[in-house]
């Protein structure tokens, strides 16, 4: 796998890797992981004989480029991310399927460029960035981080007084830039059915306890919009992802209907 690099419009460097040959595919990862789940559990490889799979790594994530800042994480700056590898892959027009957190940024692009022709969005809840119970354990994550990274700033951090759940999580996942872009995402608008741009296939499983309370939420808006609900019983938010055999027929029928 080789990876490439694509610079977004703010002078991001956004790395991905692109296999096959076909209609371009965009796959996005989930929060604190990176593009080679999709290698990982088996997508690219499937994809690669009819499509061209287009796999990125989100900025603080991955290869790409990691800032801190968390101005660095609007919509629409990550919405460039997406496009600006697109552009890289000289693809005009796209699929792109998404899950996790990397629903939660691309559902807005879905939701503005014309570019995305069809969307597949893998347990993401729809509405606000963060809401209820996710948007307090983000903002406890917050509040237990950020005196301890400014401890690392300053250099008065000793390692050694981490918990073991932490020193875990510092090797990991880079940990500066999470506080970014988890902070950023408190701050992100709400998107609803009716505002994909794209026909959208909106995958949960039956024990996503989260994304199956968006869905009562907005069950009945979805009527009339252009997304589709497909509720896979007995999986859960990883397996909606990882069980690739009950999902991935799913997402490709989807993907090619006329």
């Amino acid at each position: 796998m080789n990876t490439l690099y694509a610079r977004s419009t703010d002078g991001t460097r956004i790395a991905y890797d692109r296999c096959g040959r076909g209609p371009p595919i965009v796959l996005v990862h989930g929060g604190g992981v990176n593009r080679h789940d999709w290698h990982r559990v088996g997508y690219v490889e499937r994809l690669q004989a009819s499509y061209t799979a287009i796999a990125l790594d989100l900025r603080g994530h991955g290869d790409s480029d990691k800032p801190t800042d968390p101005a660095a994480y609007t919509t629409e700056k990550m919405g460039e991310d997406i496009l600006a590898v697109a552009d890289a892959c000289e693809a005009e027009r796209f699929v792109m399927w998404a899950m996790s957190f990397g629903g939660k940024i691309s559902r807005y692009l879905a939701a503005r460029s014309e570019k995305v022709i069809k969307y597949v969005l893998i347990g993401t809840p729809l509405g606000p960035g963060v809401v209820g119970e996710r948007r307090q354990m983000a903002l406890d994550f917050l509040a237990h981080w950020t005196p301890i990274m400014q401890a690392q700033y300053e250099g008065t951090l000793d390692p050694k007084t981490l918990s073991p759940q932490d020193q875990n999580l510092t090797q990991r996942l880079d940990v500066p830039s999470m506080l970014g872009w988890v902070r950023a995402m408190l701050d992100w608008p709400s998107v609803e059915p009716r505002d994909f741009r794209c026909p959208t296939l909106w995958l949960i499983g039956s024990e996503d306890q989260h994304a199956v309370d968006s869905l009562r939420t907005y069950e009945q808006s979805i009527e009339g919009s252009l997304v589709q609900v497909r509720v896979v019983k007995g999986l859960d938010h990883d397996t909606a992802f990882d069980e690739i055999d009950r999902v991935y027929p799913l997402m490709l029928s989807f993907t090619q209907q006329i």
